[in-house]
């Protein structure tokens, strides 16, 4: 077996070039020159061409990855002379009077957010300061924290109801942040510390957690970085999905958008009608050209992939554009336009597009105030977008084997569990979950926690 090269731009220099787990080019002397352009495998098989692109310069680094979070919750206000109805919460509870408008509570209180994160260290606004200076948003997305209403949150009827209590939503987003560097995660723990400690922020299923993965220069990803997490993302859907409790009011987004993209997406009706139009035939479609070597050698080495998701996979390889590819993975109707990986900021489809980040954003993963959970959502979503970035990592193979490997065995026991089957439906989720984490390359302990989750919230 050719051995994996982790770094893209270390091929040039390491003695050969790995075109896929079987076949190794080698370059004796590093005075041999060959343009990796004239260098191409067609597979015989199903007709899958791919040029051996490694060799090129990277067109993004992991040095060039960056996240931030979106944090939705609510937070309950005492009415002056009220005796508080939940004593038993020994954070401190923020006052109000029946005469205090709505904009005056909500700038009292953003003020006191906006505090308690400064106070943890980093530089923060809220939207009224942004408003009343004539500025923008943007201005700020990459050095401060930003604090303002959360439009898809409001009260359970059972917080409605409790008496004395007036309720505000809140959305805390952070700046954008360097994936890779050490001190990003510990910045955030001290924000998220310094905010559920001052502050009774509460999370219920009308809250969410999401996050954005980008460059730090604010550039969109390559095209061919996106194709990859796009390939990974679809056939990773149902593994990453499981951290969604099914239970939940807003498991099928009730409240907020954040749909499938293997129901909801364009990608999903094209694969659907080309399986329809060729009848379940399993044969690639002729000159299929996938420009990287790991994703043709998934399409050519599994031959028990489902037909659907070997469409899929063509389909989205033969974008052309940014433009494309994000109208691709999204919803044609406008409630699917951001789905759970949103990628509508490359299609530009509406305004709010336009003026987003060139990012790609997960919005499945529901509010909460569990540091680990947080934390540990963040440590994925950065590994997911890492594997996409690094063109020869090993593991992106790893994860996309073992996900065809899960989808083949359950297509061959839909109907009736097999007998030897001794899981549970949350332990099979669990152990899926798991492995994919491992295959990764997430360290255990930042994702125990949701491992757990998973498990317990997915049992029938």
């Amino acid at each position: 077996m050719a051995p994996y090269i982790q770094e893209p731009d270390m091929l040039s220099s390491s003695g050969y070039w790995v075109v896929d787990r079987r076949i190794m080019i080698a370059i004796p002397d590093s005075s041999d020159h060959v343009d990796p352009q004239r260098l191409a495998i067609e597979s015989p098989k199903h007709v899958i061409k791919h040029s051996l692109m490694e060799a090129n310069p990277p067109l993004d680094t992991v040095h060039d990855l960056s996240f931030g979070v979106e944090l939705k919750f609510l937070l309950p206000l005492l009415v002056q002379g009220e005796e508080d109805p939940q004593p038993e919460d020994h954070r401190q509870v923020s006052m109000t009077q029946l005469k205090d408008s709505e904009a005056t509570r909500r700038e009292q209180i953003y003020e006191s957010i906006a505090k308690s994160i400064s106070q943890a260290g980093e530089k923060s606004t809220t939207i009224s300061r942004i408003t009343k200076d004539a500025s923008h948003e943007r201005a700020f997305w990459k050095s401060h924290w930003i604090v303002k209403k959360a439009n898809s949150a409001e009260p359970t009827p059972e917080q409605a109801n409790l008496e004395g209590y007036v309720w505000l939503s809140v959305e805390v987003s952070s700046p954008s942040l360097p994936a890779k560097d050490a001190e990003t995660k510990p910045r955030i723990e001290a924000v998220l510390r310094s905010l559920f400690s001052g502050h009774r922020l509460v999370a219920n299923y009308t809250c969410e957690v999401h996050v954005h993965i980008g460059r730090t220069d604010g550039q969109p990803f390559s095209l061919a970085t996106l194709k990859r997490l796009g390939t990974l993302l679809w056939m990773g859907e149902e593994q990453i999905r499981s951290i969604r409790n099914p239970r939940s009011p807003n498991y099928h987004n009730v409240y907020t958008w954040g749909f499938e993209t293997r129901k909801y997406s364009r990608l999903a009706s094209r694969a659907q009608e080309l399986v329809l139009r060729e009848h379940g035939s399993a044969t690639c479609q002729d000159g299929v050209l996938v420009e990287d070597w790991q994703v043709a050698d998934v399409l050519q080495t599994h031959p028990e992939m489902q037909t659907e998701d070997r469409k899929a996979i063509e389909e989205l390889w033969k974008a052309e554009s940014h433009m494309e590819l994000g109208r691709l993975l999204s919803g044609e109707k406008k409630p699917y336009r951001r789905l759970g990986f949103n990628f509508s900021a490359f299609g530009l489809e509406d305004e709010r597009a336009r003026n987003n980040p060139r990012t790609m954003e997960f919005r499945m993963m529901e509010g909460t105030t569990n540091i680990n959970y947080i934390l540990g959502w963040l440590s994925i979503c950065s590994a997911l977008a890492e594997v996409a970035v690094l063109r020869s990592d090993g593991r992106y193979l790893m994860v996309l084997d073992r996900l065809i490997g899960h989808r083949h065995a359950r297509s061959r026991s839909v109907g009736a569990r097999r007998e030897t089957d001794s899981e549970t439906q949350g332990q099979r989720c669990g152990r899926e979950f798991r492995e994919m984490m491992d295959d990764l390359g997430v360290p255990r302990d930042l994702y125990r926690d949701l491992e757990a989750k998973v498990t317990l919230e997915n049992e029938l």
